[in-house]
């Protein structure tokens, strides 16, 4: 007796490769997480580049409030002056105000950073009450003459 066997065409084979579809749905997963990425990349030098900005900001505007207070600076008010450097892109301003006492004086110094786009740009702005300088010369003044006056009745 002779057993015919039948053969298929039909069978699972041992696959060797990938199909195409399966070669597309790859790439489109990539492309999308590609695309993703370099958006956060972008996010992320701006963030970086805005922080870089701020902590100049801090900086300069602490200098200005430093030199206005060793007198460098004249203690009048000033709007949106350039700062002494190669970049004309930073201004400052002052604005000298009566303190909540009689013999202070309220000083809000103000940096800004404008960029060649609009969104790249900064300020800061610092306030710190101070005696007025005026004052202290007239306190002084009085009592240089009334201790000379002193001196003389005697």
């Amino acid at each position: 007796m002779r057993t015919v066997r039948l053969i298929s065409h039909t069978s699972t084979k041992n696959r060797t490769g990938l199909t195409l579809l399966e070669v597309l749905i790859s790439l489109s997963i990539f492309l999308g997480a590609l695309a993703a990425i370099s958006q956060l990349i972008g996010i992320g030098s701006r963030a970086a580049l805005q922080a870089q900005l701020r902590t100049q900001a801090m900086i300069k505007c602490q200098s200005k409030l430093a030199e206005v207070l060793a007198g460098v600076q004249p203690m009048e008010s000033v709007s949106l002056a350039a700062i002494d450097d190669d970049n004309e892109n930073w201004k400052w301003s002052l604005n000298v105000e009566p303190g909540t006492y009689g013999t202070l004086l309220k000083l809000t110094v103000s940096v800004q950073y404008s960029g060649a786009s609009e969104t790249v740009g900064t300020s800061y702005q610092l306030t710190r009450q101070v005696r007025d300088p005026a004052e202290l010369l007239d306190a002084a003044n009085s009592v240089e003459v009334s201790s000379d006056s002193e001196t003389e009745e005697f």
